[in-house]
């Protein structure tokens, strides 16, 4: 038998070690979305006026 849990518990160590990478880079993909949606509030504002008076130019 303990031939047999050996292998089982590398299998089963490596298949966490991939949930947890699979759940991390989750997160990491959520909170980069998050911080962009807002730098587009705080930023867009300020680009939206410059957009509209370069139109006003030409």
């Amino acid at each position: 038998m303990k031939v047999l849990l050996i292998p089982i518990a590398i299998v089963a160590f490596i298949v966490f070690i991939i949930v947890l990478g699979a759940i991390g880079l989750g997160i990491a993909f959520v909170v980069i979305a998050a911080v962009g949606k807002i730098f587009r509030l705080i930023g867009g504002a300020g680009r939206r006026v410059s957009r509209v008076g370069r139109r006003q130019r030409t």
